[in-house]
């Protein structure tokens, strides 16, 4: 059973957005990360702990992700037709890597492990002081906490996107999209990801009925069930079927919103050194969960 926050970009394949190249900044961005790496490195070894720089690999697209992001009707279809939003298809093809992405391992969580309780506290609020350190010496931004880093990075894409709320086309075009499905959100930034949230919740619903342990108090979480390949198939049926739906209402939506919002996203997230802004779509995605 896998466990996310809310606004963890870590369950979910988007599957919609936009974007027909990498974005211009994902180069600097990326520098920006390695240089907050490097700070994060010094700050540590002056106080005499152990750190080893682990910048996120460099972002690589997955055949056909591109026409997806830009919304090319075609793209989105065919990945729709045989994973849905990318929610129950994780469970159906689990050695796919599309829908089950290779995840980046940390070089530092070998020596974490070793680590008595004692030492990894120290550890770990020397990391969170030197992260912030580094964010203030390579961004000029001032954060508490690695979560306050993401909470700030969340919250100003939020705040960009909300230009998008104010587009006539964009907000005529929501009308037509939210009729079509029978809402009663019409915002565009709303509109993003509405039918995708809902099978995430349904499926994390699915999942609470199984789950035997405490929950996080005080946190919106998402849960990821543990079915077996064919015990999802039935689910994943539905959802392709409500992802079909999605995008036939969405037809003139998805590729005069996309191109704008991954735009807006990937300046964001040059600005505070993030490289790969096209993950950003399901952050968004849970948002709408809290």
């Amino acid at each position: 059973m896998f466990i996310a926050k809310a606004i963890a970009a870590t369950l979910l394949a988007g599957s919609f957005g936009g974007l027909t190249a990498p974005p211009s900044g994902d180069a600097a961005a990326y520098e920006k990360q390695t240089r907050l790496e490097a700070g994060r490195v010094a700050c540590m070894t002056e106080r005499g702990l152990a750190y080893v720089a682990s910048p996120e690999p460099r972002y690589t697209w997955q055949p056909g992700e591109k026409e997806r992001l830009a919304g090319d009707l075609e793209a989105l279809r065919a990945y729709r037709a045989k994973y849905g939003f990318g929610v129950w298809s994780a469970n159906v093809y689990p050695k796919d890597e599309v829908v089950n992405p290779v995840r980046h391992e940390n070089p530092n969580d070998k020596t974490l492990r070793s680590l008595p309780a004692g030492e990894l506290k120290k550890w770990r609020a020397a990391d969170e002081s030197c992260f912030s350190r580094a964010v203030k010496e390579v961004l000029g931004k001032t954060v508490t906490s690695q979560e306050d880093y993401h909470d700030r990075l969340e919250a100003a894409v939020r705040k960009a996107l909300g230009v998008l709320d104010r587009d006539e086309r964009l907000v005529r075009l929501g009308r037509q999209f939210a009729a079509c499905l029978g809402v009663g959100r019409t915002e565009p930034t709303a509109l993003d990801g509405l039918s995708h949230a809902k099978v995430v919740r349904q499926a994390s619903d699915v999942a609470r009925k199984e789950w035997k342990g405490e929950l996080p108090k005080g946190e919106t979480v998402v849960l990821r069930p543990d079915l077996k390949p064919a015990q999802a198939r039935p689910y994943l049926d539905k959802e392709i079927k409500a992802a079909l739906k999605d995008l036939e209402c969405g037809k003139d939506f998805y590729p005069a919103y996309a191109p704008k919002a991954m735009e807006i996203t990937s300046r964001v997230y040059q600005e505070f050194g993030r490289e790969g802004a096209a993950q950003a779509i399901p952050s968004r995605i849970y948002r709408k969960l809290a």
